[in-house]
């Protein structure tokens, strides 16, 4: 199956070459030195996405559903945040990231960053990211990683980051420095000493440089920093607790957290990995100049690693079925893996030069069901969503 979607991407590439000439918007819309745009409340809304818009002609079942799925999470879901991150939103042979555009300009959506376009002659297409934003974006960087494996060669997957001015109404600014990635993905059943999870790892390490090196630059204390996006890296255990129930559970078999899980955070904080983690060959740390404090939001406020893809439905009779069967392909029902994560920074909450105290106040799963429609959920991921809070504090 994934041969003949690369086969089918590389068919795209040199058919639709005209087709992303004759699209004209740009991949950065960032703020005018004389931009404002204030909050309403000391809240700011932020969801990230996995939207699952790959370039025409690659679908897993019957249809993905594209141009109807985005339609609808312009007009229900879209309008319900602050600050959206989404990946695989590729612009790639499609008019449906230029029309997403347009669309959240027209509900507030004033600035924005996204994957650079790709053209024939690059033997690749973009890397689906975007960062729309209701606020002022003053700055921005993007990185692209070392090619992928597989399939993942084709995408020139990476980082984009937005430095994004959050103020209230007569009252200082402070920024929030956003970043959303997607990494590597393995296919099948995955084993921590595949050749893809190195490489996976390797992504993380080179998105731990890159926050290394981005922070400095933009960043004052106090400013809070999150990381957003599909890492791709499960960090369930997947070990049935309970004896009694042949099947897993989202919240009770969530709590342990896998190798990979565990190596991720380390890499991202810059602590690096034991070698042998990979295989008693690999010699590679991941191990960065600097230590980042840097919290994982979901398994830190629920107490477990909820799914995120893959979920299941358990019937009054006990059956167990796919919660998606539209979009998801057959061996990737039931996985139960939990791959989209909201990371949290901001050891020096309380120095923040305005006073202005950030915190992170409420984050969670969302599932971003669609009742009524031909497909059941946005996409074949779960997003995650979370809230900051901003407080004024005297010293």
């Amino acid at each position: 199956m994934y041969l003949t979607s690369v086969f089918v991407v590389l068919l795209s590439i040199f058919g639709a070459y005209h087709l992303n000439m004759l699209s004209t918007s740009p991949n950065v819309q960032l703020a005018t030195t004389t931009a404002t745009a204030f909050m309403k409340t000391p809240r700011l809304r932020i969801l990230t996405q996995n939207m699952f818009m790959r370039p025409p002609l690659i679908k897993n079942n019957k249809s993905d559903w594209k141009d109807a799925r985005l339609d609808y999470f312009i007009e229900h879901i879209l309008p319900n945040y602050d600050v959206v991150c989404l990946q695989e939103m590729f612009e790639f042979a499609s008019s449906r990231r230029s029309r997403l555009f347009a669309a959240a300009e027209k509900l507030g959506f004033a600035y924005y960053v996204a994957s650079e376009r790709q053209y024939v002659w690059s033997a690749a297409i973009d890397g689906g990211l975007v960062i729309l934003s209701r606020f002022p974006i003053v700055a921005h960087e993007s990185l692209v990683y070392r090619r992928g494996m597989g399939p993942d060669w084709i995408p020139k997957k990476g980082v984009e980051y937005a430095k994004i001015a959050a103020q209230m109404e007569g009252g200082d600014a402070t920024y929030v420095h956003v970043f959303t990635t997607h990494t590597q993905a393995s296919y099948g059943e995955v084993v921590i000493t595949q050749p893809d999870v190195k490489r996976r790892l390797a992504q993380l390490f080179e998105f731990h440089e890159f926050v290394e090196r981005v922070l400095p630059t933009h960043r004052d204390s106090g400013e809070p920093v999150v990381l957003t996006g599909d890492f791709n890296v499960d960090s369930r255990n997947h070990v049935l607790t309970d004896p009694k129930i042949a099947y897993e559970r989202d919240v009770e078999d969530g709590v342990q957290t896998s190798d990979e899980g565990a190596g991720m955070m380390s890499v991202l904080q810059g602590h690096g990995i034991d070698p042998q983690l990979l295989g008693p060959d690999n010699k590679d740390t991941f191990k960065g100049k600097t230590v980042i404090e840097l919290h994982d939001t979901l398994r830190e406020r629920l107490g477990y690693h909820p799914v995120t893809f893959g979920n299941i439905m358990v019937d009054s009779d006990g059956t167990v079925r796919p919660r998606e069967t539209v979009l998801t392909t057959h061996q990737d029902n039931m996985v139960m893996h939990s791959i989209d994560y909201v990371m949290w920074h901001n050891p020096d909450a309380d120095s923040q030069k305005h006073n202005i105290v950030a915190k992170i106040v409420d984050v969670g799963v969302t599932p971003n069901f669609t009742p009524g429609q031909q497909f059941t959920q946005i996409s074949d991921h779960y997003g995650v969503s979370a809230e900051i809070h901003f407080s004024t504090e005297q010293k």
